[in-house]
């Protein structure tokens, strides 16, 4: 899939997903640039049509990490070609309740609580995720597994931390991880999640991606460990030789 004078697209247009990109194409700090059609980032998979598998089919997707937790998967199970292995690296089950649940259960919240809540979770995404990172950043090292695709509902929080730390692990510089990051405001259909009946300014800091969220993660990650390095090493289990074949796989030469 290539746009206008052959330049490759970002955005993979499907018809049951709205938030499935390409991080092909970043510069890193050393002048490479990270291969396109290797590796994707993705919001909910389980509306997927038949039009959609054939574009992920021709994509050569060989597998599909999902970062949802085991309720999730289970109310909303991933519709995907039988080409493409689905591999569950999330939660079994919520750290605490979510957000929209407090409030079906009337709870009565402030304009502040929304992103309060989501700055606590991102403080805990390099604790809760250090092992989904490590599968995902063995699968890519290795190029004889082909290239592959990493999601949760919406593709912003879980799916967010999890893209903002390979590309950091390839030398991508942080204001492109969080460019990256910030492109779901512009690509996600929301899918009629919101709730009714609610002032939208109380929900909408749960639907959004925000710079502050990012950078509460990697706060977190080096208040603890230092540096992105550090937490790699130590933490991911994810040092100098695992890095620099995660280099040779997917950074072009």
């Amino acid at each position: 899939m290539t746009g206008k004078g052959g330049t490759m697209e970002r955005l993979i247009a499907l018809e049951g997903a709205t938030n499935v990109r390409d991080l092909g194409g970043y510069g890193t700090r050393d002048g490479r640039s990270v291969r396109w059609r290797r590796l994707f980032r993705a919001d909910g998979l389980h509306r997927l049509t038949g039009n959609d598998h054939r574009t992920l089919t021709e994509l050569g997707i060989a597998a599909a990490y999902d970062l949802r937790y085991g309720p999730e998967r289970a109310g909303e199970p991933a519709r995907l070609p039988a080409t493409i292995r689905s591999v569950h690296i999330g939660l079994a089950d919520r750290p605490e309740a979510s957000f929209l649940d407090s409030l079906e259960l009337g709870g009565v919240p402030t304009v502040e609580d929304a992103a309060d809540y989501l700055l606590r979770s991102y403080e805990r995404y390099p604790e809760l995720y250090a092992d989904a990172c490590r599968t995902l950043l063995g699968h890519l090292s290795d190029p004889g597994n082909g290239p592959c695709l990493f999601h949760c509902t919406a593709g912003k929080d879980r799916t967010g931390f999890a893209a903002a730390l390979i590309l950091s692990a390839l030398g991508v510089p942080r204001e492109t991880v969080l460019g990256d990051y910030l492109l779901t405001n512009a690509h996600w259909d929301r899918g009629g999640r919101e709730p009714e009946g609610l002032p939208r300014e109380l929900y909408e800091p749960v639907f959004v991606a925000r710079e502050d969220y990012l950078a509460a993660s990697f706060a977190a990650l080096e208040r603890e460990w230092g540096t992105v390095g550090a937490y790699l090493a130590r933490k991911v289990g994810f040092g100098d030789a695992e890095l620099a074949r995660l280099g040779e796989a997917l950074l072009e030469p």
